[in-house]
């Protein structure tokens, strides 16, 4: 929650605010309670499964202010290389039980999306998130930052370079 507050905290306070209508006006407001009850427990189905079904994939602080996260990936369905940076903007206040700094491993989970052609070779777009934003147990962010193969690493620094600075949230294509 304290993560992406955004849409539960919307989805929240209308149900509240339509409770409290269908208790004091009228009982056709139940309708919208459990319309928007329903939205919050679909989006919070959704997020569970970000993290429960996702693919663990590197990422590294390349900015404090505000902090930004470049996350390597190689968007490919199975044939074929297709090596890509996506730069997030998060606020964290840890990393792994860590202070925030740049050059720190950030482990995340990513979910993959097709594009307007899916018969391509690969996936249009991928959408990591931290690690740190679904548990409070910087152990369990610790043991999928240990997964990752020092070449895994080194991948992900090596394509950061090929992307332009001052760096920017985005999608960048990584040329081998």
């Amino acid at each position: 929650f304290s993560s992406y507050p955004l849409w539960t905290l919307i989805w929240l306070l209308s149900a509240a605010l339509f409770l409290i209508l269908a208790l004091l006006a009228h009982w056709l407001f139940w309708i919208p309670v459990a319309l928007l009850t329903l939205m919050n427990w679909l989006y919070w189905t959704k997020v569970s499964d970000h993290f429960m079904h996702g693919c663990a994939n590197p990422g590294i602080v390349v900015s404090l202010d505000p902090m930004l996260i470049a996350v390597a990936t190689d968007l490919t369905k199975g044939i074929g290389k297709y090596p890509a940076i996506r730069i997030i903007k998060k606020e964290l206040s840890s990393i792994c039980g860590k202070q925030p700094q740049v050059g720190a491993l950030v482990p995340t989970v990513a979910l993959y999306y097709e594009g307007s052609k899916p018969n391509q070779p690969h996936w249009a777009t991928f959408d990591p998130r931290p690690v740190d934003c679904a548990t409070s147990d910087p152990s369990e962010a610790q043991r999928i930052a240990a997964s990752f193969t020092k070449e895994d690493i080194e991948e992900l620094k090596q394509w950061l370079s090929q992307v332009p600075k001052p760096y920017k949230p985005g999608l960048y294509r990584i040329k081998l």
